[in-house]
């Protein structure tokens, strides 16, 4: 297809857009079940369409959407358990930010340490951080408990070793590393610990006042130098919106840049990317504001209580078993003696779209799901598995 000499008006381009997107599947029919994703808040979008022309990247030209930002960093960073010297920045998501961490962590070593030690679970983003950096990635066992095997990874040290990973909220059963214990490693043989909770940074800090367990992966431990957060997940804004922060403005300068010819005037960019959108600034900025603590312990709570239900429900279905206790809104679901891979292609057929991992299915439980969406899904796997 070529662009048209003459272009239409906007009222047939949209009606055109709205036509062209009516096949995509949609959140609030309760079609999308293994999406980390949901429908951002009323707020976020009416935020980000209030600041969508705004490029942080070039600071001088809006000072004040650039300190929205800085407001939102220190109020993530403080849900992280960071302290006023936390520094960072919103970026795309969670593929950016753990590319920008290892970026970080290789301009701290010295040019002999390449190598990353991380979980099997860990985000495929490592993996391009590798590629695109030359980096030679370590990868460890998860042990019975589906967590990365800590022993193991402090065997794997040594002086070519650049950086260790915890995943806090596993991509495949939404589980945290001991990560207690990386840090003590961090601490002791002063290596770069990086935490990636693209998924669970908004979940597990509202775990306990929601009335559930949880697991410490934050920078109240002193080993983590960096996390990853994706707020366009659990925290409602709106996509692309994931945030990287550092522990201390030590660490984030290593992610520094220094670029003269902005129209604001000179600056030091601390991200990997040039231009930025200070609407998804906004966007994180207003969610932030609109739930404070007490909004994300109720959407916690919500979406575990609707977790445990569901998961009643899976375990009444015969044949169909749960990989492990969920510790976050994410459950793996085991079917015995059947083909998974086939099983997830005829739900995405019927227009419910479950995550296939090897040996297990994958159902995330975001807030656009109620029990009344997910009973059609119910009586569709009961019957396939039944066949």
């Amino acid at each position: 297809m070529r662009l048209a000499n003459e272009g239409l008006d906007s009222d047939s381009v949209l009606t055109e857009l709205s036509e062209r997107i009516q096949g995509d599947l949609h959140f609030e029919r309760g079609q999308i079940l293994g999406s980390m994703c949901t429908i951002p808040d009323s707020v976020a979008r009416d935020a980000y369409f209030a600041a969508f022309e705004k490029n942080v990247g070039d600071p001088g030209l809006f000072p004040e959407t650039v300190a929205l930002e800085r407001e939102t960093i220190s109020i993530i960073a403080g849900l992280l358990g960071g302290g006023e010297e936390a520094a960072g920045a919103v970026l795309t998501g969670g593929t950016e930010a753990n590319l920008q961490a290892m970026w970080s962590a290789k301009r701290r070593a010295r040019p002999e340490q390449r190598e990353v030690i991380l979980p099997d679970s860990a985000h495929f983003s490592f993996d391009k951080a590798a590629d695109i950096m030359d980096l030679k990635l370590i990868k460890i066992p998860v042990d019975g408990r589906y967590q990365m095997d800590v022993a193991r990874a402090e065997a794997a040290i040594n002086e070519r070793t650049m950086a260790i990973v915890g995943v806090a909220g596993t991509t495949g059963l939404g589980l945290v590393d001991p990560i207690e214990q990386l840090s003590h490693i961090a601490v002791a043989r002063g290596i770069y610990l990086h935490i990636d909770a693209a998924f669970g940074g908004f979940v597990l800090p509202f775990l306990a006042d929601a009335g559930y367990p949880t697991r410490a992966f934050d920078f109240s431990l002193p080993g983590v130098s960096s996390i990853t957060i994706d707020p366009h997940k659990m925290g409602r804004a709106a996509i692309p919106a994931g945030c990287l922060i550092y522990r201390n403005e030590e660490l984030a300068r290593y992610s520094e840049t220094h670029v003269s010819y902005m129209a604001g005037g000179e600056t030091n960019q601390r991200t990997i990317t040039g231009t930025r959108s200070g609407a998804s600034v906004a966007a994180v900025w207003a969610v932030l504001k609109h739930f404070g603590r007490s909004g994300y312990v109720r959407l916690v709570r919500q979406a575990m209580e609707l977790t445990y239900w569901l998961r009643g429900r899976l375990e009444q279905i015969p044949g169909v078993t749960l990989v492990c206790e969920p510790l976050t809104n994410v459950l793996g679901v085991k079917v015995e003696r059947r083909d998974l891979f086939k099983i997830a292609t005829e739900l995405r057929a019927h227009h419910f779209a479950v995550s296939f991992f090897e040996g297990y299915l994958r159902i995330v439980v975001m807030p656009h799901l109620t029990g009344e969406l997910l009973a059609p899904f119910l009586r569709e796997l009961e019957q396939m598995v039944g066949h």
